[in-house]
Formats: C-alpha cells, structure tokens, sequence
C-alpha cells in the first residue's frame, strides 16, 4: 500500500463551482491555523482511491482523527463544511471517494461492491494513512459501511457517527413489516432491476433528474458537479452497483455494535422513516445517542454540517470523559 498526493485536473467551471478534492484540498488550507491540507491518491488492492486530508496546525491529539465517508450518489467533497467544522477544533480529518467513484477503481463486476469489498477498502485505506484508531463518520452507503466496520472491526475505531442510515437489521425488519418502509425502497428494486435505464435516465439533460433527487438541499453549483462527475464515463454504471450486489451474494456480520454510537437522523428522510431510525437502538450494545433533526432531509452532510459536526464532537468528548 502507498500513498501519493496528486494534482488533480481542473474542473470544467461551467458545470458549477469545483468540487474535485484538489478544490476543496485548497479551500480547507486557507482556513486558520491549518498546518496542511492535500489532495490525495491511496493505491489499494481495489484501485487508486482518490480523497483529501487535512491537519491542524495545532492539533488536539485526544481529539484524533476523524475518517468521513461519503454515500449515493455524493463523492467525498460532501463533507467538506463537516471537515472545515472538525479542523477547527483540532480534530484531523481524512476522507476519500468510494470504489465506483475514484476513477482509479471501477471494477467491472457486480461482485466487487458487495460489503466485504466495501469494508475491506475502509480497513485498508485507513491503515495505508496510518489511522492507528479512529473516529469513523458515514453517511448513506457510507454509513452503512460503518455500521458493517463497526461490528467486524471495533479494536479500529474509537467512536462512530452514522448519518441518515439505519442498522443494516433494523432496515432489513422493516422492510419485512412496514410497508411504509418498504415502499420508499422502490428506487433500490428500480435499479437492481433495470440499472442501465436507470443511469440513463439519471444523466439525461446533464443529469436534470438526479440533481431532482436532491430536491434542492444541496447547494446548485454542488449538485452540477455531482451530476458531471457522475457522467463521466463509466462512473454511474460503477455507483449503481452497490444496490445490484445488495442482494445477499456476499454477506458480513452485522451484529450488535459496541463502539460508542451516534445516530444523525432527520425527520424528513425520504428512504428511511422514524419506526426504522428509533428500532436502531436495539442493535447497538455500546453507549449510544439518537440525534433526530426536524425538519431535515437526507442530505445532511450538504445541509445540516453545523449539526453532524457537533454530534461528532460531543461523541468524541463523551468518549474522552470530558
């Protein structure tokens, strides 16, 4: 494993404000105090990973590192007010963009985004940038790879804060007995079924129904750039995979999680609804807090920073004993 910090090429400012990790690398190192801040390409067994990291100049070494981990259909730039919110408080932060979404790693099976591959690239990635423990943060698809790293791997983590997304068992319960949950899954059976459609659709008219999805909660100029990233080529095709290999092909323990727990929920979340965010509790055996957000959406990572940043801070806080 190595890592290298690459230059990464300009965006094509017509599509928004750049949002590559090169960009917001840059913006991250004109905050206060930041000792450095870079783009970055982690090569792993999967591929070229693509991310940025950030690190104060002064850091509060109790506070540690902090690993953000993007969902569908975002790339790690969503957190960058998180990153900015987090720095300032000492905390070192590291995220990177997922398989399917790092150009250096599209592999062309469905097989290689089951979860194993997921979580394997959390653990790899994290120990090629020397994360000895750490704080884990995941939003969407990224946090249900935490909820999945964090009941095979607890010796890794220090706290995790997932955002939006349910435990793996609790979703999977209530799509069995609510039917309400199980309507609001119509867009995962769409594309499992149907997933060169689906990315058509998505992409056509420089992608006017996937910035739809957003539904306006994420900034204009960062919603284009999602959109464009995703047209490239080959990207979408990758993305959608993640829901074709959710199927039950290749499976990890999701059992009761013991690391200490935070649970970022906002009440207006179109895929998950309050009965599946409160039956989480169950599955976490480690101190746990729920953090439910009126009048929030999914996209928390783009609207709600200020929020999923003091959630993280207070776990990490709580977790020192402060």
């Amino acid at each position: 494993m190595a890592s290298s910090t690459t230059s990464e090429p300009s965006p094509d400012r017509s599509t928004g404000a750049p949002f590559d990790n090169a960009s917001v690398a840059a913006r991250l190192a004109e905050l206060p105090a930041l000792a450095e801040a870079k783009a970055l390409t982690v090569t792993t067994s999967s591929g070229q990973l693509s991310g940025f990291q950030a690190i104060p100049a002064h850091p509060d070494p109790q506070l540690g590192d902090a690993l953000l981990l993007h969902g569908w259909p975002e790339f790690s730039s969503c957190w960058e007010k998180t990153a900015a919110l987090l720095l300032e408080q000492g905390m070192s932060v590291f995220a990177y963009d997922q398989r399917g979404y790092s150009p250096g790693a599209r592999p062309d099976s469905v097989d290689e985004y089951t979860m194993p591959h997921l979580v394997a690239d959390l653990d790899e990635i994290s120990r090629a940038m020397r994360l000895d423990r750490f704080h884990l943060v995941g939003h969407d698809w990224g946090g249900m790879v935490a909820w999945h790293y964090a009941a095979n791997h607890p010796e890794r983590l220090l706290t995790s804060t997932v955002v939006s997304t349910p435990h793996p068992i609790a979703h999977a319960k209530q799509v069995q007995a609510d039917p309400d949950q199980y309507e609001r899954m119509e867009y995962m059976r769409s594309i499992q079924d149907h997933p060169d459609g689906v990315a058509r659709a998505l992409l056509r008219n420089d992608g006017e129904r996937l910035i739809a999805l957003y539904d306006g909660d994420v900034p204009d100029d960062m919603a284009a750039s999602y959109a464009a990233r995703l047209s490239e080529p080959g990207a979408m095709d990758s993305v959608l995979k993640y829901y074709q290999a959710a199927d039950g092909r290749a499976r990890l323990s999701s059992t009761p999680v013991t690391v200490p727990t935070t649970f970022v929920w906002g009440s207006e979340d179109i895929a998950f609804p309050r009965a599946t965010a409160d039956l989480t509790a169950e599955y976490v055996e480690g101190p746990y807090r729920f953090v439910p957000l009126e009048g929030a959406s999914h996209w928390l990572p783009e609207s709600r920073a200020e929020e999923i940043a003091r959630a993280v801070l207070e776990r990490v806080r709580e977790h020192l004993g402060e």
